[in-house]
């Protein structure tokens, strides 16, 4: 709450809605709300994240709509730097920043998100965004400022069991929405064992697996260079056949696999045969996924098919 009020951009209402919490949080927001008519308090008429996120939009007065978790940090500069990038480029939709992750990571759960903080640093215009949108949620979900009126064309956050701002990002992308991040870190997030992405079931690999399959699913369908293409899956492991079964389950036609493996070349996924990457067909005809989830798999497998004539959305994607 301090950090909100220390921002250099002073024109803003704060919409806090209470989840049915079962702390102090209502009495410390009404103490601000006595002492600063900016905000204001609302009570969730539903439960859930999600129907409080669009409740609080609902009840908001202004065009643009700037996320913000309980336990987060604003820097005093970020309103100021996303409504002004917002105004000043009209073709952005969603504007985040870069963040910085505190506190220090310790053990390989916080190691894993220190990566993945640097991953998300990393990505930072609409182009970037687009290409990368289905490895992993491409914005720390309290960074980000968007416009209304996207909500009001496209919908807002849906409940199911999948996570909420994943969807949302994934969804309006594939209705051409553009989002870019401010080469600045403007939240530090805070990271914690309790916090909802380690402990609710939405957040598991496999529900963004899902949600994934679903909107790889229609970005293939509404690109039609790829209609006379073959596709292949890049890697073959435990976590790669998971993710082609959800692929193959939404009518994605995948016509093979490739793995620098030896020991999985000449087997079969589903009848499908495992080829060796010397076997890697010429790029125009072949579109590539990458399913490989080791890590620096990615980065790897990316290089190798630049290496070999692949252009990156183009002619290959990767997938995790």
């Amino acid at each position: 709450m301090a950090s909100i009020l220390d921002q250099t951009f002073k024109n803003w209402e704060l919409i806090a809605v209470d989840d049915y919490s079962t702390d102090q949080s209502v009495s410390i927001i009404n103490e601000f709300v006595i002492h600063d008519k900016r905000v204001k308090s609302y009570k969730n008429p539903s439960r859930g994240l999600v129907s409080a996120l669009n409740y609080g939009i609902s009840q908001s007065q202004s065009p643009l709509i700037a996320r913000m978790d309980g336990d987060d940090l604003m820097d005093s500069q970020r309103l100021s730097h996303q409504v002004s990038h917002l105004r000043k480029s009209p073709d952005i939709g969603v504007v985040a920043s870069q963040v910085i992750h505190f506190p220090r990571a310790t053990g390989n759960q916080r190691k894993g998100y220190e990566l993945y903080v640097q991953w998300t640093n990393s990505i930072l215009n609409a182009e970037d965004h687009s290409l990368n949108r289905f490895i992993d949620c491409p914005f720390a979900h309290p960074s980000v400022t968007f416009r209304k009126s996207l909500v009001e064309k496209f919908g807002g956050y849906t409940d199911g069991s999948f996570p909420e701002d994943f969807e949302l990002w994934l969804r309006w992308m594939s209705k051409g929405v553009s989002m870019e991040k401010i080469p600045k870190p403007l939240l530090s997030w805070r990271d914690h064992p309790e916090r909802a992405s380690r402990t609710d079931k939405r957040y598991a690999v496999s529900e963004f697996q899902k949600i994934k399959a679903k909107y790889v699913r229609k970005w293939i369908k509404n690109d039609a260079n790829l209609y006379e293409r073959k596709i292949l899956c890049w890697g073959a492991g435990r976590v790669a056949r998971k993710f082609f079964t959800l692929l193959n389950q939404e009518g994605v036609n995948i016509s093979g696999f490739l793995d620098p493996d030896p020991k999985k070349v000449g087997k079969q996924i589903v009848s499908l045969p495992i080829l060796p990457i010397i076997k890697l067909p010429a790029p125009k005809k072949t579109f590539i996924l990458i399913l490989a989830s080791a890590r620096g798999a990615r980065e790897q497998t990316t290089q190798y098919l630049k290496d070999h004539g692949y252009i990156f959305g183009k002619d290959f994607l990767p997938l995790a």
